[in-house]
């Protein structure tokens, strides 16, 4: 077949003489008719021109309306459960039968920017005691799915009220109980008769009835779900047109009384004065989702309803607590009563709690309301009068912050024996570990400043959690930050009231928001908000992120917005949705409200759209300042990674600029709030300087980014450090370690600093800052071959802070000049400064001569025994443990724990480690990871304990 094609050697048309050349090949190729050709071209065009119109939209369009199917969780998809589920119908035949996927709910929520960089993977790191405060899979890219973690969520039916008999057998390690629900259809999620969704966990039901409004039985199929996670039940329909809208439900069950501090589960503590007699008790942990663990329940936390709990226990057990006050005692058989309490508040299931022990009531408010009720174990009932007048002082304080009374008539708090968390903030029934809650007072075992300002901080935050938690609760586990970044963040606000001289704000920078900037400087980062709906990523989210970014952007808020206008929306947003579930956008309408209202917020700007960028986005930025002119700054923003920056990487965030010159330092005038908008990487801004002033940004580093100058900003800095504010003083030595770790700047920089500090041994805030850094150098070095000449140049350095601020607290001391010395004594024991090993040496074998006797200066305890143990031998570990296990002081326990990793001995480490599995070795379940922790963090331990947890994970993770 003839081409019809010109060609010449070179492949392209050519004439020669006004004549073409034709060459006639034999045919090639596939035959294609002119309609498919012309077809081709037409779908062709017809694509690009819709790709064209699609990204036109898409830029004019910035702020996208959807409809988010499933229920109202923020973010999070709809939940769909599959598989096979064997049904057990009413008439006791069993049929295989498909479970039944959760419906789509049709509520229209404005969704982000399109822009943003919602990166929504969850964090990889593990549980960390210090943050469970109390405590479609998204994020979860290329990973199988887990069946035995997805959460099955229920809609369809709301519970309006729980009856809960639950009786625990210590023996047998179960509970018998029975439940009766009073639900709720929801008709404004589905016209459709919805099967009813329970969750369980490790739950036997043994008999279920339904009734209607009239108390008439009900047709119904009961299966339960996959896995065993769930009890459904699927309602028959009766007359047509008869509504099915308010049913009970009643069952007998049978769960698990664990020993694994999750759910309600059992311990034990050695009566007072014995070594071997063992008092059991139960308690429970419910948070995040652990209800379950208990009694068949609608487990989440926008299931409210209210409670009525009945608690059946040995005649013997002095203490019975739950969420309420008691109302009712019987007698149920012989050696056994029964206790019936007051109906709880509308609240979330991982809010109820009971406990049944043997503890005591060792401290009762009288004359105050709520009245304050404090439970422990007899010998330790003298540890908790800080605990009592330090509640006494802030109760009050929230509720003239909130204005809004707290609505319980009692408050129990319990120094649990061996509690999983540091505290968890049920209703009415505030658990705590004792290690977080007890404060020694007498002489020879007062706690230290900073374990006295830990446990203000624990309590402080779990009354904060009253209202912000309890009160208003997050709809969804992925906007945890707003209950448990608030109670971080208030918890500092209520020490600012009651423990003034403590300054906790500059401490704020140094427990917060630098600890909240380290895991947030990593690919591995994950957005304050992002969907979960897997066990492991609900459980994840209990870390810095949720609590310590979630207060430092609160206190970014409150900055920008102005004390009056953040107080006044709080305050509005707690009253709106009391009793009731929130989620983060119904914050950001109210907060802008009260930004225009005050005008502390531009017109042009609303809070959804700032906060959106800091939420919905992993990272944090840094500010570049440069300057151009005389009074011209340049201002560029960019994402602060590790181990380096990433120049592709085009995050941008709303961020509140606050600049401060040497013209202007002594200005009485707010300083205003500048923005850098999402939408450009670099302004320029006019200041009020002269050409050789000094400039900083961020002022009291409200803001949650680092700042970056330019050389001969940076050298005007430190040529006036002295001069600067100390927050700023600690912000510049902070961010220039950070800066020159991520290659912004040089360590010419950072070495200046470290050379400044040292000249001015009580400038706590800089050395707060510097301590971290100079970590970080250790580390770095340790395994160098000029770790030695590191070690001299440290030593030398550190040498006149350490002279100056001795071994001794002084009665002029205050709380922060005490931490700064165990700062400060620190260093020089771990760079090897002489005097300073001797001394901890000296004093530690002088206790070991005599136990009962320990003259070690209390806030000098945690540096005196890793020293001695990392310097001695078997006969000082031996000590130490034998202490661990006789002592009644919780805070000593711990840094005993603490110390024992401190060995260079691998062997003892290992010893360790194994003692940590080993029930009879007297270490407890909740202090295992703190073990675990103090041997990893040591630079002998890294291998032995990855080695240790490699061979161990089954038994670890059960």
């Amino acid at each position: 077949m003839d081409t019809g094609g010109y060609i010449n050697e070179g492949g392209q048309l050519k004439t020669k003489n006004g004549q073409k050349y034709v060459i006639n090949n034999a045919p090639r190729g596939k035959y294609i008719s002119s309609f498919c050709w012309y077809f081709t071209i037409f779908l062709v065009t017809a694509l690009l021109l819709l790709a064209i119109v699609l990204i036109v939209l898409l830029f004019n369009q910035p702020r996208l309306c959807t409809s988010e199917n499933g229920h109202t969780n923020g973010n999070s998809s709809s939940l769909v459960a599959t598989g096979s589920i064997f049904t057990v119908s009413s008439n006791g035949k069993g049929t295989p039968e498909p479970a039944v996927a959760n419906g789509n709910s049709n509520r229209n929520r404005c969704s982000h920017d399109p822009r943003l960089n919602t990166n929504r993977q969850p964090s990889g790191s593990a549980r960390n005691d210090d943050y469970i405060d109390d405590d479609s899979g998204g994020g979860r890219e290329g990973a199988q799915d887990d069946e035995q973690d997805i959460i099955t969520r229920s809609f369809g039916w709301n519970p309006v009220h729980y009856k809960l008999v639950i009786e625990p057998n210590f023996d047998r390690s179960i509970n018998n109980g029975t439940v009766m629900i009073n639900i709720q259809r929801d008709l404004s999620y589905s016209q459709k008769l919805l099967p009813i969704i329970l969750d369980i966990n490790q739950i036997e039901i043994l008999t279920s009835q339904v009734l209607d409004s009239d108390g008439q039985d009900i047709a119904y199929d009961a299966y339960y779900g996959r896995n065993n996670l769930s009890y459904h039940f699927r309602i028959k329909e009766r007359d047509e047109g008869e509504n099915l809208l308010n049913l009970t439900l009643l069952l007998e069950f049978e769960s698990r009384l664990s020993d694994t501090l999750q759910g309600f589960y059992k311990g034990f503590f050695l009566e007072e004065g014995s070594t071997e007699d063992k008092s059991w008790f139960a308690s429970t942990q419910f948070s995040p989702i652990d209800a379950r663990r208990a009694f068949p329940c609608f487990d989440s936390p926008d299931m409210k309803a209210t409670f009525e709990i009945s608690l059946v226990h040995p005649a013997a057990k002095q203490s019975v607590l739950s969420n309420t006050e008691v109302v009712r005692t019987s007698v149920v058989r012989p050696g056994f009563l029964r206790e019936d309490f007051e109906t709880t508040p509308r609240m979330s299931t991982y809010l109820v709690a009971f406990v049944i022990s043997d503890l005591q009531l060792v401290q009762r408010s009288e004359g105050f309301t709520p009245q304050i009720n404090i439970w422990s174990r007899p010998e330790v009932g003298r540890m908790t009068s800080y605990v009592q007048r330090l509640t006494i002082r802030i109760l009050p304080y929230l509720e003239r912050y909130f204005d809004l009374k707290f609505n319980m008539k009692k408050i129990d708090m319990v120094a649990v024996p061996d509690f999983g968390f540091s505290a968890m903030e049920n209703w009415g029934l505030i658990t705590f570990r004792e290690s977080a809650f007890l404060v020694p007072e007498d002489n020879n075992k007062s706690s230290s400043a900073k374990h006295t300002e830990r446990v203000a901080l624990v309590v402080a935050h779990e009354l904060a959690h009253q209202w912000f938690g309890n009160l208003v609760t997050p709809r969804w586990w992925n906007d945890l930050w707003l209950k448990e970044g608030f109670a971080t963040y208030m918890s500092y606000e209520c020490l600012n009231f009651a423990e003034k001289k403590w300054r906790v704000f500059e401490t704020f920078i140094q427990n917060e928001l630098q600890k909240a900037f380290e895991k947030d400087s990593d690919k591995s980062s994950h957005p304050i908000s992002f969907p979960v709906d897997h066990a492991s990523d609900i459980r994840r989210i209990f870390d810095p992120i949720s609590y310590s970014k979630g207060a430092s952007i609160i206190r970014m808020m409150n900055s920008f917005l102005g004390g009056d206008a953040f107080k006044a929306g709080i305050t509005r947003y707690l009253e709106k949705y009391q009793y009731d579930n929130a989620e983060q956008e119904d914050l950001w309408e109210i907060l802008t409200a009260y930004g225009h209202e005050y005008g502390t917020l531009p017109e042009s700007l609303d809070v959804k759209e700032i906060m959106d960028t800091w939420t919905l986005q992993p990272g944090y930025p840094v500010i570049t300042a440069e300057r151009v002119g005389e009074r011209t700054i340049r201002i560029t923003q960019e994402r602060y990674m590790l181990p380096t920056k990433d120049a592709a990487d085009e995050t941008r965030w709303y961020v509140p600029i606050t600049v401060v010159t040497e013209s202007t330092k002594e200005s009485k005038e707010p300083v205003e709030v500048r923005w850098l908008s999402f939408e450009n990487r670099t302004i320029e801004m006019e200041i009020e300087a002269d050409r050789d002033d000094y400039v900083y940004l961020n002022v009291d580093r409200t803001g949650y980014y680092r700042v970056n100058y330019d050389y001969a900003s940076w050298k005007k800095l430190t040529n006036n450090f002295p001069n600067l504010p100390p927050v700023t003083r600690s912000q510049l030595v902070d961010d220039a370690f950070n800066l020159a770790r991520a290659e912004f700047i040089q360590y010419d920089i950072p070495l200046t600093l470290i050379i400044l500090v040292s000249q001015y041994p009580q400038d706590i805030p800089a050395w707060s800052s510097l301590t971290r850094g100079l970590n970080y150098l250790n580390d770095m070095m340790s395994r160098e071959p000029v770790y030695e000449a590191f070690l001299a140049v440290m030593r030398s350095i550190l040498r006149k802070s350490f002279e100056q601020l001795g071994f001794e607290d002084r009665p002029e001391d205050d709380h922060l000049q005490m931490m700064h010395r165990e700062r400060i004594v620190g260093l020089a024991c771990k760079f090897g400064i002489d005097k300073c090993s001797v001394r901890a040496q000296t004093l530690y074998r002088r206790w070991m001569t005599d136990f009962r006797d320990n003259q070690i200066p209390p806030n000098l305890k945690q540096v005196i025994y890793c020293t001695s143990l990392r310097d001695g031998g078997v006969p000082e570990w031996n000590f130490a443990y034998k202490r661990y296990k006789e002592t009644d002081s919780a805070s000593e326990k711990e840094l005993i724990l603490s110390a024992l990793g401190c060995t260079v001995k691998p062997w003892l480490l290992s010893k360790y480690l194994n003692m940590t599995l080993d029930p009879s070795s007297g270490i407890l379940k909740q202090d295992g990871a703190r073990a675990f922790q103090s041997v990893a963090k040591n630079y002998v331990g890294n291998d032995i304990a990855f080695n240790f947890l490699y061979e161990n994970i089954d038994r670890i993770s059960k």
